[in-house]
Formats: structure tokens, C-alpha cells, sequence
């Protein structure tokens, strides 16, 4: 049995850590996987100060080390240092650079994945898009690791009703205030939809609240803070939209969670969602304001061209392998080349 160490730095609810703790329910008997943390316990904008201390960094190295595992997988820039100690102290590991955003968030990242590229046996990405823009110029082969989590049964069809969700970080990559703005010029149409916003603060909720405020949609807006996956399914249940307006993403597991559960992806053509949204076939993508708010007025005046889009949305997925299934098959892989790890 191969032994598999996948390093993130703390745990959290980002689609790199849901899709790692995905592996817990994958029954097989060639690889012993886990996941290892830098960090034990999640780092907020609070205590940030903490993700600075070089003792866990080398607490991690040291416990690999002891470890041997045959496969190190490392994910975000600050398990590259790891990565790299231990690859420096343990040669024969084969390290693989997991990448998760089709371009490097600031400086750090951007010299951290190059010296660990250099030393990776393989890079994998979550999208083609993500490897596309940062592979290039970079040693090692690229591989597209699937990020379907899990299957996921779609709620049951019902009249279209003018109520959207979104989940994930209240960040400003996901330019929130954006969406609110969308969101508003609907509800001067339609006085009883409603928005629910479910997701940590991570760094900009008073912001997103005073953006409501300003534009008078406080009562249609609800923040519910951070939930797990069953609570996710339980608030969006009665939804029919879902809204994102990010400036970057790599896959975009939120957007894929949500099709199979039978939304409408009202979404900006970012990252991945580029190449699996389609606009006017399973999704509507952002090109302007104005726009996307013609395009769900449209929808909301046409129930069968609505269901027609989340039919779609839902079939998109069907039969897509799970990230479990590729993250083994790509590690047997590995192990198979030029004989065992």
C-alpha cells in the first residue's frame, strides 16, 4: 500500500479543503491516504498574525519526514515551504504541486510555486484554465484533477420564484457588492425576492452590509454566517438562482455543487466556469449589469426556458468522475511510472 500525505495549511471551508476531506469516504485498498495540516487550528483574519510562525512550518516538515510518505501533495503557497524542506531532506518523495487559482495571488505564491515546480514530480490543477495560465514556462507534467466531490440529488423542480443564494467566503474576490447590485434592480421588479449569503467574514461583511444598506435591500438580504454542507442544501433548498460574481476563480466548486442541485448559475466567466457554463444553455454569464439583470428578468417570465437551463445545469455533471477517483488513479499513476514509489 502507497502511502499518500496531502499538506494544506489549516483546515477550513474553501473548495481545497472540502475536496481533500472528500477523500475520507473513498474505499480503496492500493493507497494510504491522509491529509496533514501546517496549522491545527483555522487561522482568521483575527489571529492572521499566527500563519507567520515558523514552528508549525517545521513541526509539519518534521512529522513527513518521520512519515516517508511516497507522495507529498501540497496545496496553497505556505505548504511549499513544507514541501520543499522535506523534499530537500527526503529526496525519494514524489512531490506534486496541487494548484488551485489560474494565477498567483501576490508575490510569495508566485516564487514558492516556481521552486516547487522545479522539484515536482507532477503539477496538478483544479481546471484546465488553472493550468493553462500557470503551467506555462513551468517544468513538470500538468494534470486536471476533477473536483466533483460528491453526487448530489437536485431539488425538485418548482415554479421559478425570483429567490437566489450564494456560498463561500465573503471576500473580496468574490466583489459581493457586485452581485448585490444585480440583485437590487431585480427586487425593484420583484419587492418580494430575496438573497441569502451564506459564508465566513473573510474580511469584508461589515463592507457587504453597508453596501446593502446604501442601496436600500437590507430586509431582502439575509447573512447567515458560516454553514456546513447539509445546512447549505437546507437554506438553498427553496432557492432557484445562484449568484457569483467573482473577479477570480480557479473550478469554482460552489458553482458546481449548485448545478447538480438543480440552480441556475447566474455567474462571471472566470476561471473554469468559462469552459462548463454555458450562457442561455445551462447558466447565464455576466457581461454587464444590465444585462444580467434582462437575463434573469427574462427567465422569470418564462418558466419553460428556466427549467429548460436547469435541466441542463444538472445534466452537466452527470457521469463526471469523482475528485476521490482521480486523485487515486492519479497517484497510482504516479507510482506506476518506471516501476513503485
Amino acid at each position: 500500500m502507497k502511502k499518500v500525505i496531502h499538506l494544506i495549511p489549516y483546515d477550513g471551508i474553501g473548495g481545497v479543503e472540502t475536496a481533500a476531506r472528500s477523500m475520507a469516504h473513498y474505499d480503496q485498498s492500493e493507497i494510504n491516504f491522509q491529509i496533514n495540516y501546517i496549522f491545527s487550528l483555522l487561522c482568521t483574519s483575527r489571529n492572521r498574525i499566527a500563519l507567520f510562525n515558523p514552528l508549525p512550518f517545521l513541526k509539519a516538515t518534521r512529522q513527513i519526514l518521520i512519515d516517508q510518505p511516497d507522495i507529498l501533495i501540497v496545496s496553497l503557497w505556505r505548504s511549499c515551504i513544507v514541501g520543499l524542506l522535506v523534499k530537500m531532506g527526503y529526496p525519494a518523495v514524489r512531490l506534486v504541486l496541487f494548484l488551485h487559482l489560474p494565477k498567483d495571488v501576490h508575490f510569495p505564491d508566485w516564487i514558492l510555486t516556481r521552486l516547487t515546480a522545479k522539484l515536482a514530480h507532477q503539477v496538478w490543477a483544479d481546471s484546465e484554465a488553472t493550468l493553462a495560465c500557470r503551467i506555462s514556462g513551468l517544468p513538470g507534467t500538468g494534470k486536471v484533477i476533477s473536483f466533483v466531490t460528491h453526487r448530489l440529488a437536485a431539488y425538485k423542480n418548482k415554479m421559478v420564484k425570483p429567490i437566489f443564494v450564494f456560498w463561500g467566503r465573503i471576500h473580496s474576490q468574490k466583489r459581493l457588492e457586485r452581485s448585490l447590485t444585480i440583485f437590487a434592480d431585480i427586487h425593484t421588479v420583484y419587492p418580494k425576492s430575496h438573497f441569502i449569503v451564506i459564508g465566513p467574514d473573510g474580511g469584508e461583511l461589515t463592507r457587504i452590509r453597508e453596501v446593502a444598506g446604501s442601496i436600500g435591500i437590507t430586509n431582502a438580504v439575509r447573512f447567515v454566517g458560516e454553514k456546513n454542507f447539509s445546512e447549505i442544501k437546507e437554506l438553498a433548498q427553496n432557492a432557484f438562482f445562484y449568484l457569483q460574481t467573482s473577479d477570480l476563480e480557479g473550478m469554482a466548486m460552489s458553482v458546481l455543487e449548485a448545478m447538480q442541485l438543480g440552480l441556475v448559475p447566474v455567474v462571471t466567466p472566470v476561471g473554469e466556469i468559462a469552459s462548463y457554463c454555458r450562457h442561455q444553455e445551462n447558466s447565464l454569464l455576466i457581461t454587464s449589469d444590465r444585462q444580467a439583470v434582462d437575463d434573469i428578468l427574462g427567465l422569470l417570465n418564462n418558466s419553460r426556458m428556466y427549467e429548460q437551463l436547469r435541466e441542463r445545469a444538472i445534466a452537466t455533471w452527470t457521469d463526471k468522475p469523482l475528485y476521490s477517483e482521480s486523485v487515486v488513479q492519479a497517484c497510482l499513476e504516479i507510482c506506476s511510472e518506471g516501476g513503485a514509489c
